[in-house]
């Protein structure tokens, strides 16, 4: 061998190393997200995700922001999480945050309905119709008038519009 063939060996070895280092985790990820994997102590993303519905379900905000969090501290661009994460602060009080983590899952997915619909929630409740109407403007491209995202805000638009013409 001479210098140059050595070196372009040493080269390939280096890239398949480094694609063999990236690809295990990803290997190991989808071999972990099955309900049978008993091999790890922490439970798996989809498992906590579960749980974490089931909490915000049940209305233990502050159990789903736990969970939630630990979502996204394991897979940080999962705009479902961060979509629950941005409805249970919501609904904890805490509007900032709620936007936050709304439209962080926005940006991951623009068309997620359930994001553009709490947070067309969030700002009628924060007394922001027109930025809510953007929402319900958004929700009627994605899915028509016919879903249950854009009927819901749409109702929550209606109620607030209808609450300041009577207030005058």
């Amino acid at each position: 061998f001479n210098q140059k063939d050595v070196l372009m060996t040493r080269t390939i070895a280096i890239f398949a190393a480094a694609f063999m280092l990236l690809a295990v985790p990803v290997t190991l990820q989808a071999a972990g997200s099955g309900d049978d994997d008993n091999t790890s102590s922490a439970p798996s993303i989809n498992d906590t995700y579960r749980a974490a519905v089931q909490a915000v379900e049940a209305k233990d905000y502050r159990k789903a922001i736990s969970l939630l969090n630990d979502i996204i501290g394991r897979q940080p661009r999962h705009p479902n999480a961060l979509n629950y994460l941005g409805y249970s602060h919501r609904k904890s009080g805490d509007y900032a945050r709620a936007v936050t983590y709304y439209k962080k899952a926005l940006s991951l997915d623009p068309e997620h309905r359930g994001a553009n619909e709490y947070l067309g929630q969030a700002y009628v409740e924060l007394g922001n119709i027109n930025a809510a109407v953007e929402r319900l403007e958004a929700l009627e491209k994605i899915c028509g008038i016919d879903c249950d995202e854009y009927r819901s805000l749409k109702v929550s638009i209606d109620s607030a519009m209808a609450r300041k013409a009577k207030q005058g």
